[in-house]
């Protein structure tokens, strides 16, 4: 596979090739993402609206509940995100030509990992202004994302 589009599946083999460009602006975000969920033993990173969305508090109605399960599981979930954020531009870095090949396995990781960069990015942006501003730079790039993260469900259901 030498065309840029969609993932595709070759038996057991999910493919496609990217861009340098593609590569960057995932590199960029996994790293910038990855780097705001590291410290969440931090005062400062529980403040950051990221954090905040990507490890939600599980009990919305009992905050002495949300925030026990929270002691307790926090940084386990963090560092498993911080894992697969990492994974990305690792396995671009690596991938010959541009393609990037993904084993069942892989591709779990990648569908996680680009939700947390959707939701991350919606959550700095503002996700009324990602849906809106489809010509903006943000904008694009969450349609791009979401549409990536599409084509790699598809794919892995083939």
């Amino acid at each position: 596979m030498r065309v840029l589009g969609e993932f595709q599946r070759h038996g057991d083999v999910i493919e496609r090739r990217f861009t340098k460009s593609e590569r960057r602006m995932i590199a960029n975000l996994a790293v910038t993402t990855a780097s705001a969920l590291e410290d969440v033993g931090g005062t400062g990173a529980l403040q950051d609206p990221v954090v905040a969305r990507l490890l939600p508090a599980a009990y919305a109605d009992d905050p002495v509940a949300a925030e026990e399960f929270a002691d307790a599981t926090r940084e386990r979930l963090a560092e498993g995100k911080v894992e697969g954020l990492r994974r990305l531009p690792a396995d671009l870095e690596a991938a010959p030509g541009g393609v990037l090949r993904l084993g069942p396995d892989d591709a779990v990781v990648w569908l996680k990992a680009l939700g947390d960069l959707r939701l991350a990015l919606a959550e700095r942006v503002g996700i009324d202004e990602v849906q809106r501003g489809v010509h903006t730079p943000q904008g694009m790039l969450y349609a791009w994302l979401t549409w990536l993260q599409g084509s790699l469900i598809d794919a892995v259901d083939a």
